[in-house]
Protein backbone atom coordinates (compact mmCIF):
# COMPACT_ATOMS: atom_id res chain seq x y z
CA UNK A 1 0.00 0.00 0.00
CA UNK A 2 2.49 2.15 1.37
CA UNK A 3 5.43 1.32 -2.06
CA UNK A 4 1.69 2.00 -4.07
CA UNK A 5 1.10 5.87 -2.70
CA UNK A 6 4.81 6.71 -3.16
CA UNK A 7 4.98 5.33 -6.42
CA UNK A 8 1.85 7.77 -7.48
CA UNK A 9 3.94 10.64 -5.84
CA UNK A 10 6.88 10.15 -8.07
CA UNK A 11 4.38 9.24 -11.20
CA UNK A 12 2.62 12.68 -10.64
CA UNK A 13 6.07 14.64 -10.17
CA UNK A 14 7.43 12.99 -13.02
CA UNK A 15 4.48 13.91 -14.86
CA UNK A 16 5.01 17.87 -14.10
CA UNK A 17 5.90 20.85 -16.62
CA UNK A 18 8.55 21.79 -14.83
CA UNK A 19 9.90 19.09 -13.88
CA UNK A 20 10.46 17.60 -17.61
CA UNK A 21 12.03 20.94 -18.13
CA UNK A 22 14.86 19.63 -15.37
CA UNK A 23 14.65 22.94 -13.90
CA UNK A 24 12.36 21.74 -11.12
CA UNK A 25 12.87 23.97 -7.52
CA UNK A 26 15.59 26.10 -9.01
CA UNK A 27 13.39 27.53 -11.70
CA UNK A 28 10.10 28.18 -8.89
CA UNK A 29 12.90 29.78 -6.63
CA UNK A 30 13.94 32.06 -9.08
CA UNK A 31 10.43 33.25 -10.35
CA UNK A 32 9.49 33.76 -6.74
CA UNK A 33 12.91 36.05 -6.17
CA UNK A 34 11.97 38.12 -9.37
CA UNK A 35 10.24 41.44 -8.87
CA UNK A 36 6.03 41.91 -9.04
CA UNK A 37 6.47 44.06 -11.74
CA UNK A 38 8.49 41.34 -13.80
CA UNK A 39 6.14 38.55 -13.02
CA UNK A 40 3.12 40.57 -14.67
CA UNK A 41 5.00 41.50 -17.71
CA UNK A 42 6.29 38.33 -18.58
CA UNK A 43 2.59 36.84 -18.17
CA UNK A 44 1.47 39.65 -20.41
CA UNK A 45 4.05 38.38 -22.87
CA UNK A 46 2.33 35.32 -22.80
CA UNK A 47 -1.29 36.50 -23.47
CA UNK A 48 -0.13 38.54 -25.94
CA UNK A 49 1.67 35.33 -27.86
CA UNK A 50 -1.46 33.07 -27.01
CA UNK A 51 -3.20 36.02 -28.97
CA UNK A 52 -1.25 36.29 -31.85
CA UNK A 53 -1.77 32.18 -31.89
CA UNK A 54 -5.15 32.05 -31.84
CA UNK A 55 -5.41 34.97 -34.28
CA UNK A 56 -4.00 32.82 -36.71
CA UNK A 57 -4.86 29.15 -35.88
CA UNK A 58 -7.70 28.90 -33.87
CA UNK A 59 -8.41 28.17 -30.11
CA UNK A 60 -8.85 24.48 -31.36
CA UNK A 61 -5.43 24.47 -34.24
CA UNK A 62 -2.91 26.52 -31.39
CA UNK A 63 -1.12 24.00 -28.65
CA UNK A 64 0.38 25.41 -25.86
CA UNK A 65 3.40 24.39 -27.47
CA UNK A 66 3.14 26.82 -30.39
CA UNK A 67 2.14 29.61 -27.96
CA UNK A 68 5.27 28.53 -25.85
CA UNK A 69 7.75 29.13 -28.58
CA UNK A 70 5.82 32.52 -29.50
CA UNK A 71 6.47 33.41 -26.17
CA UNK A 72 9.72 33.09 -26.59
CA UNK A 73 9.98 31.57 -22.85
CA UNK A 74 10.70 27.81 -21.62
CA UNK A 75 7.95 25.22 -20.87
CA UNK A 76 8.95 26.08 -17.64
CA UNK A 77 8.79 30.00 -17.22
CA UNK A 78 5.03 29.02 -18.96
CA UNK A 79 3.45 27.33 -16.68
CA UNK A 80 4.60 28.92 -14.05
CA UNK A 81 2.40 31.77 -15.37
CA UNK A 82 -0.73 29.63 -16.78
CA UNK A 83 -1.14 25.74 -16.53
CA UNK A 84 -3.39 25.24 -19.54
CA UNK A 85 -4.29 26.41 -22.85
CA UNK A 86 -8.21 26.58 -21.52
CA UNK A 87 -6.95 28.68 -18.69
CA UNK A 88 -5.28 31.41 -21.12
CA UNK A 89 -7.65 31.05 -23.26
CA UNK A 90 -10.54 32.03 -20.43
CA UNK A 91 -8.73 35.07 -19.44
CA UNK A 92 -8.18 36.52 -22.87
CA UNK A 93 -12.03 36.16 -23.97
CA UNK A 94 -12.62 38.38 -20.53
CA UNK A 95 -10.46 40.89 -21.35
CA UNK A 96 -11.43 41.16 -25.10
CA UNK A 97 -15.24 41.12 -24.00
CA UNK A 98 -14.42 43.35 -20.90
CA UNK A 99 -12.48 45.97 -23.63
CA UNK A 100 -15.48 45.98 -25.84
CA UNK A 101 -17.66 46.51 -23.24
CA UNK A 102 -15.93 49.73 -21.74
CA UNK A 103 -15.34 50.59 -25.22
CA UNK A 104 -19.52 50.68 -25.78
CA UNK A 105 -19.98 52.69 -22.79
CA UNK A 106 -17.38 55.18 -23.91
CA UNK A 107 -19.27 55.50 -27.25
CA UNK A 108 -23.08 56.20 -25.83
CA UNK A 109 -21.29 58.77 -23.37
CA UNK A 110 -19.90 60.64 -26.05
CA UNK A 111 -23.09 60.55 -27.85
CA UNK A 112 -25.18 61.66 -24.84
CA UNK A 113 -22.44 64.72 -24.38
CA UNK A 114 -22.33 65.67 -27.95
CA UNK A 115 -26.12 65.41 -28.51
CA UNK A 116 -25.50 63.19 -31.46
CA UNK A 117 -28.30 61.33 -34.24
CA UNK A 118 -28.99 57.93 -33.73
CA UNK A 119 -27.32 57.73 -37.53
CA UNK A 120 -24.38 58.96 -35.94
CA UNK A 121 -24.62 56.55 -33.15
CA UNK A 122 -24.32 54.16 -35.25
CA UNK A 123 -21.50 55.47 -37.22
CA UNK A 124 -19.62 55.27 -34.54
CA UNK A 125 -20.74 51.73 -33.44
CA UNK A 126 -20.14 50.35 -36.90
CA UNK A 127 -16.63 52.11 -36.77
CA UNK A 128 -15.96 49.97 -33.48
CA UNK A 129 -16.96 46.73 -35.49
CA UNK A 130 -14.51 47.94 -38.34
CA UNK A 131 -11.75 48.50 -35.60
CA UNK A 132 -12.58 44.43 -34.08
CA UNK A 133 -12.05 43.37 -37.29
CA UNK A 134 -8.92 45.04 -38.59
CA UNK A 135 -6.71 45.17 -35.11
CA UNK A 136 -4.08 43.59 -34.12
CA UNK A 137 -6.51 40.48 -33.03
CA UNK A 138 -7.95 39.95 -36.41
CA UNK A 139 -10.51 37.25 -36.41
CA UNK A 140 -10.47 36.64 -32.86
CA UNK A 141 -14.13 37.83 -32.25
CA UNK A 142 -14.98 34.67 -34.92
CA UNK A 143 -12.98 32.09 -32.87
CA UNK A 144 -14.98 33.59 -29.53
CA UNK A 145 -18.50 33.08 -31.09
CA UNK A 146 -17.50 29.34 -32.58
CA UNK A 147 -16.36 28.77 -28.76
CA UNK A 148 -19.22 29.90 -27.23
CA UNK A 149 -21.25 27.66 -29.42
CA UNK A 150 -19.58 24.36 -27.96
CA UNK A 151 -18.48 25.31 -24.11
CA UNK A 152 -21.18 26.29 -22.06
CA UNK A 153 -18.48 28.38 -19.63
CA UNK A 154 -17.35 30.46 -22.02
CA UNK A 155 -20.56 30.75 -23.60
CA UNK A 156 -21.95 32.28 -20.08
CA UNK A 157 -19.14 34.37 -19.95
CA UNK A 158 -19.93 35.70 -23.20
CA UNK A 159 -23.32 36.58 -22.72
CA UNK A 160 -22.83 38.53 -19.70
CA UNK A 161 -20.46 40.50 -21.55
CA UNK A 162 -22.98 41.12 -24.54
CA UNK A 163 -26.10 41.41 -22.17
CA UNK A 164 -23.55 44.36 -20.72
CA UNK A 165 -23.59 45.89 -24.16
CA UNK A 166 -26.87 45.49 -25.58
CA UNK A 167 -27.82 47.36 -21.96
CA UNK A 168 -26.13 50.05 -22.67
CA UNK A 169 -27.40 50.52 -26.36
CA UNK A 170 -31.04 50.61 -25.05
CA UNK A 171 -30.29 53.07 -22.49
CA UNK A 172 -29.54 55.38 -25.17
CA UNK A 173 -32.09 53.89 -27.26
CA UNK A 174 -34.64 55.12 -24.55
CA UNK A 175 -32.75 58.63 -24.32
CA UNK A 176 -33.38 59.41 -27.77
CA UNK A 177 -36.75 58.23 -27.02
CA UNK A 178 -37.34 60.83 -24.65
CA UNK A 179 -35.88 63.11 -26.82
CA UNK A 180 -38.44 62.70 -29.82
CA UNK A 181 -35.55 61.27 -31.59
CA UNK A 182 -37.46 57.25 -31.76
CA UNK A 183 -40.48 56.39 -31.41
CA UNK A 184 -41.59 56.32 -27.58
CA UNK A 185 -44.22 53.19 -28.61
CA UNK A 186 -41.47 51.07 -29.59
CA UNK A 187 -39.89 48.66 -27.51
CA UNK A 188 -36.52 49.67 -26.64
CA UNK A 189 -34.88 46.35 -25.42
CA UNK A 190 -36.39 44.95 -29.21
CA UNK A 191 -34.53 47.97 -30.45
CA UNK A 192 -31.60 47.62 -28.49
CA UNK A 193 -31.05 43.42 -29.56
CA UNK A 194 -31.71 44.46 -33.38
CA UNK A 195 -28.92 46.96 -33.15
CA UNK A 196 -26.58 44.98 -31.43
CA UNK A 197 -27.45 42.18 -34.14
CA UNK A 198 -27.14 44.67 -37.09
CA UNK A 199 -24.27 46.83 -36.48
CA UNK A 200 -21.58 44.99 -34.71
CA UNK A 201 -21.70 41.48 -35.78
CA UNK A 202 -23.25 42.19 -39.31
CA UNK A 203 -20.71 44.79 -39.97
CA UNK A 204 -17.81 42.60 -38.92
CA UNK A 205 -19.20 39.72 -41.21
CA UNK A 206 -19.51 41.59 -44.31
CA UNK A 207 -16.22 43.06 -43.64
CA UNK A 208 -14.15 40.02 -43.63
CA UNK A 209 -16.58 37.18 -45.98
CA UNK A 210 -17.59 40.26 -49.03
CA UNK A 211 -13.67 40.57 -50.16
CA UNK A 212 -13.41 43.63 -52.79
CA UNK A 213 -17.59 44.20 -52.23
CA UNK A 214 -16.58 45.26 -48.54
CA UNK A 215 -17.64 48.64 -47.47
CA UNK A 216 -16.66 50.96 -44.48
CA UNK A 217 -18.01 51.38 -41.04
CA UNK A 218 -19.43 55.28 -42.90
CA UNK A 219 -21.14 53.83 -45.89
CA UNK A 220 -22.36 50.91 -43.78
CA UNK A 221 -24.09 53.48 -41.41
CA UNK A 222 -25.48 55.13 -44.62
CA UNK A 223 -26.93 51.90 -45.51
CA UNK A 224 -28.79 51.14 -42.87
CA UNK A 225 -29.92 54.95 -42.97
CA UNK A 226 -31.24 54.45 -46.18
CA UNK A 227 -32.92 51.13 -45.98
CA UNK A 228 -33.90 52.24 -42.16
CA UNK A 229 -35.38 55.64 -42.31
CA UNK A 230 -35.95 56.03 -38.65
CA UNK A 231 -32.55 55.96 -38.40
CA UNK A 232 -31.95 59.67 -39.78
Amino acid sequence: MINNQSSRKSSAKSNSPVSKTGQGNTLQKRLIKKPLEDLLKGREKVLQAARLCFAKQGFAGTAIKDIQLASGFSRGNLYHHFKTKEEIIQIIITQNLGLFCNRIDSIVLNVSENNLSFKEFVQHLSGFAEEITKGPGNGMAFHIWSLSMVDPEIRQLTKIYFERIRTALEQKIISLQKCGKIPKDKNSQNLSVALFGIVIPGFTLQSVFMDEKKISSNVYADCLSTLFHDLS
